[in-house]
């Protein structure tokens, strides 16, 4: 190993494969998370492998996603489309339609995306993951920087660079001595969360009793709660999921029992009667995650893009600061293939300071 140390904050996948590929290269880093489990946004249920965070990943334009799954062997499989989608609206009531094909080819990691999550940090060594661990301040002490945590703990080692992991709203609340620039936290107040106001939606069945009518599990609803509604099999078993249309304030006050039970009403509408008593199902409402959404992410975005998190106003913090979580991935800010290409981002500039250092792959 290298003395160069770096102190990676948030266990996401863009933290968890910052950390894989440094320990692939003989740099010595820290692991930092929030929560008590590794994955961030990604969250697969248990049992069945079904998908709470995101699910896809478009290997026509996602090279680095594409490459990676290849390069840790995990088997993929293209979303379902077959058979026709439902439409359902106040007006009309529920129309059935020629099925919907997506432009791309939408894949799908068999087992849940958590797989992926627990592939790379299944290689790293366990002494240098924190879990439980949420960074309030950083402190540069004659270019070493040192950390301390909620619990108060200041972690002993040294660190020659902060990799931050993090939503930039989330990483914008970090107390920096020295102190960020206004332009700079101004940048990173102004970058929405992906997935901050959302809320995701499984029910797990015995079989997938809606190909059996020649549907493709697709319905898309301007009567909710879901608005949105896909085939989520896979080899485990039998689902749908479904984005929940209500917006975060309207479900602040709703139970996730209650809005689990207007789900299945809708599924049993959409779908018949089979659809009315999954073997369970679950929700997960990322607005109330605090080591994801702030008071600002309380309204969805409605797409990806690029953000200005732009490092010329970093002044101090200009060399030893990389912001490398889904949001700094230009043009794939927000997805999955956002997370990777910021890391690589952070690699390629971290192999010009290190002797011998590789330059990472989709570079």
């Amino acid at each position: 190993m290298t003395k160069k140390k770096i102190a990676i904050i948030g266990g996401g996948l863009a933290g968890v494969y910052a950390a894989y590929r440094l320990y692939g290269r003989g740099i010595e880093f820290d692991l930092f998370e929030s929560r008590a489990r590794l994955g961030g946004r990604i969250l697969s249920t248990e049992p069945g492998g079904f998908d709470l965070g995101p699910s896809w990943f478009w290997p026509d334009f996602q090279i680095r996603m594409q490459n990676l799954v290849a390069e840790l062997g995990l088997p993929t499989f293209q979303q379902y489309e077959d058979g026709d989608a439902l439409v359902e609206s106040p007006a009309t009531g529920i129309l059935r339609r020629q099925g919907y094909r997506s432009g791309n080819i939408s894949m799908r990691i068999e087992g849940g995306t958590g797989r992926l999550v627990q592939a790379l940090a299944s290689s790293l060594p366990q002494a240098a993951v924190h879990l439980d661990a949420a960074l309030i301040s950083v402190h540069m002490e004659d270019q070493d920087l040192r950390l301390v945590f909620s619990d108060h703990h200041i972690q002993s080692s040294l660190y020659s660079q902060l990799w931050l992991a993090i939503p930039p709203r989330l990483a914008g609340r970090v107390h920096f001595t020295p102190s960020l620039s206004p332009i700079a936290l101004q940048q990173m107040a102004n970058v929405p969360t992906w997935m901050a106001a959302h809320a995701k939606y499984v029910a797990r069945y015995a079989r997938p009793f809606w190909r059996e009518q020649g549907l493709s599990g697709d319905a898309f609803s301007h009567v909710g709660p879901l608005a949105e509604i896909h085939d989520a099999c896979n080899e485990s078993g039998s689902a749908l999921f479904g984005f929940v249309g209500i917006d975060a304030a309207g479900r602040q006050d709703m139970a996730a029992s209650d809005l689990k039970a207007l789900c299945r009403e809708q599924l049993k509408r959409l779908f018949g009667d089979a659809a009315a008593n999954p073997i369970d199902d679950y929700i997960y409402d990322w607005a109330t995650d605090p080591f994801t959404a702030t008071e600002e992410d309380q309204i969805a975005q409605g797409q990806h893009g690029r953000h200005e998190l732009s490092r010329a106003h970093l002044s101090a913090w200009g060399e030893t600061l990389h912001l490398i979580g889904s949001e700094a991935g230009g043009e794939q800010g927000g997805y999955m293939e956002g997370a990777l290409e910021a890391v690589d981002k952070a690699l390629s500039e971290l192999s010009k300071s290190v002797p011998g250092a590789v330059l990472p792959q989709g570079d």
